[in-house]
């Protein structure tokens, strides 16, 4: 057999594919005919035909070479050191025998955990492993959880979705969501205004109402409002009138002072004048409500503005005249007096 200088700079290394396969380092070889094997399977077969029982690992190129006669096979060996860490490597997803080797130094039991420890920055493997048991992303947000106090990325998440909403609790939040609110401060301002859910702070701030108290006197006055509506088969305004004269104590009045009356009334309550006011004139009211013009509906406008039409003396004898009211009380157009029941 001819012989080929060998340059080995490292004894035998370990058992590999067969019991008494051994794996000798060289830097390279020199005046050979080398046949280079794709596939893992035909080098082994190779191997066991041949009764090849030493290898050699060729530093400069990490091929592996056996010798058959006068030619040299050689498979790519990827920095393995042997055919078992390179079969292990290579199903477990590795893409190189150095960092398969640097994976086990550091007893990382996984390639997604090897990289995972590679691309970020931590302080020690045992950080990795616990970022990676409780779903952390990356270091960075492993260690700003810490300082935050919390051992999950779950809980830590939410920690920064609650608190960049300006919530001041996960408590706060879950609430806050459950009852419709997206905002911190629509939650809060809610809490302080008495209000139960989104809905109805909504349904009052469009209406221009602060408090939930203020919403519960509109729904309970438009509410008697439709009923008599209903019941009498009126429009709005003669239904305003009959729900104001239903409030008058017992007693006669004349025209003129039943007018009266009817303003101090309507004057007496903002919240329930406003309520009427969105009954009879909602249309105009979301027209002022596009544009923030609040101050335009103020119940303090409507005593100026509506009630001289709706309670006037002309209004009144229009209403006798076309609704009947005998459960309220009984009028006479010729004196001009309507007696309340």
């Amino acid at each position: 057999m001819k012989k080929f200088p060998l340059v080995i700079s490292l004894a035998f290394l370990t058992t590999a594919t067969f019991a008494e396969m051994k794996y000798i380092e060289i830097d390279s070889i020199q005046n050979a005919t080398i046949v280079k094997v794709k596939n893992l399977s035909d080098f082994e077969s190779l191997i066991s035909k041949n009764n090849i029982s030493t290898a050699f690992i060729q530093t400069s190129s990490s091929d592996l070479l056996i010798n058959i006669g006068a030619t040299y096979f050689s498979f790519p060996l990827k920095g393995y050191s042997n055919i078992a860490d390179y079969k292990k490597g290579e199903s477990a997803g590795y893409k190189n025998g150095a960092e398969y080797n640097e994976a086990r130094k550091l007893a990382l039991p996984t390639p997604a955990l090897y990289y995972f420890y590679k691309q970020n920055n931590f302080q020690s493997v045992d950080d990795c492993i616990d970022a990676n048991k409780n779903g952390f992303p990356s270091s960075t947000q492993y260690y700003a959880a810490k300082e935050a106090k919390f051992s999950k990325y779950s809980d830590y998440k939410d920690y920064l979705e609650y608190t960049g909403k300006g919530f001041k609790s996960k408590s706060d939040w879950q609430t806050a969501t459950a009852k419709g609110f997206e905002y911190s401060n629509q939650f809060y301002e809610s809490q302080e205004q008495g209000f139960s859910d989104y809905s109805d702070y909504k349904k009052a701030h469009d209406l221009g109402f602060s408090k939930n108290d203020e919403l519960k006197i509109y729904n309970a006055t438009v509410n008697d409002l439709e009923k008599i509506m209903k019941s009498k088969a009126v429009e709005k305004n003669y239904a305003v009138l009959c729900y104001y004269i239903q409030k008058l104590p017992k007693g006669e009045f004349s025209l003129h002072i039943l007018s009266d009356s009817l303003k101090n009334l309507f004057s007496a309550d903002q919240t329930v004048a406003k309520s009427v006011n969105l009954f009879l004139y909602y249309p105009e009211f979301q027209k002022a409500s596009a544009s923030n013009n609040y101050n335009y509906f103020r119940p303090s406008d409507y005593n100026r503005l509506n009630a001289e039409s709706l309670f006037s003396e002309n209004t009144l004898r229009e209403f006798f005249a076309k609704v009947e009211t005998k459960e309220l009380g009984t009028y006479s157009s010729q004196s001009e007096i309507f007696k309340r029941k």
